[in-house]
């Protein structure tokens, strides 16, 4: 009888083993994942170790199933950056585009890649009775900021866009580039950038201003 009582206990310890089982209940499965920067390993989640760069915090990827600073692909790093294969390091993407790419009051370098100011002209505070020595020739002072000539196809910087002037009889004069200046009193380089509505055209005389659809102020 007790032949028989230490031949069930035998089996019972060999089938314990086969079963991985080690009187912790299991915490992960393939069915049953872990915590963001946690990995399922034997069961349990194991914090600090990875699979995949997508395990693990931005500007980070994985390596010998660990997550470690700096990038390997493009998609370790955040939108609008990219990753250096030289020195493994997130660094600002090439601009290809003004309006997409480009902060407020920033034109696009597509040569070199790089945004740029575009100088303190965009949204400068004028007088109409002194419009061309604040703004400059071709420049209109228009709801006490200045706008800057964009006729013939001049672009516009980031965050401003271009406008059709008219006349008493409706003719369209001059284009101009101008925005919600009051809206980019405190911007930070970087911050959002919201351009004002297009399809929009405002006419030249100082009374008729305040009839614009344009909300010049907030």
């Amino acid at each position: 009888m007790n032949r028989y009582r230490w031949m069930g206990l035998f089996v019972a310890l060999i089938w314990t083993v086969l079963s991985g089982c080690t009187g912790v209940d299991a915490e992960c499965s393939a069915e049953q994942g872990c915590e963001f920067g946690e990995i399922c390993l034997e069961g349990q989640c194991v914090s600090g170790r990875c699979s995949t760069s997508s395990q693990c915090p931005m500007e980070y990827h994985c390596k010998n199933r660990n997550c470690e600073a700096g990038c390997a692909t493009d998609q370790d790093c955040y939108p609008g950056d990219r990753c250096d294969a030289e020195d493994g390091q997130c660094v600002a993407a090439a601009c290809v585009d003004t309006q997409i790419d480009c902060g407020y009051r920033e034109f696009c370098n597509t040569i070199s890649g790089e945004c740029y100011d575009a100088g303190n002209l965009y949204c400068k505070p004028c007088d109409r009775d002194n419009e061309e020595l604040d703004c400059g020739k071709d420049n209109l002072c228009f709801a006490g900021h200045c706008g800057v000539d964009c006729s013939e196809g001049k672009e516009c910087p980031g965050g401003f866009d271009c406008y059709p002037f008219n006349d008493d009889s409706g003719n369209i004069v001059t284009w101009q580039c101008i925005t919600y200046c009051w809206l980019y009193e405190d911007y930070e380089p970087g911050a959002f950038v919201k351009s004002p509505p297009g399809g929009l055209t405002l006419h030249l005389d100082p009374a008729c201003e305040m009839e614009s659809p344009l909300p010049l102020e907030p």
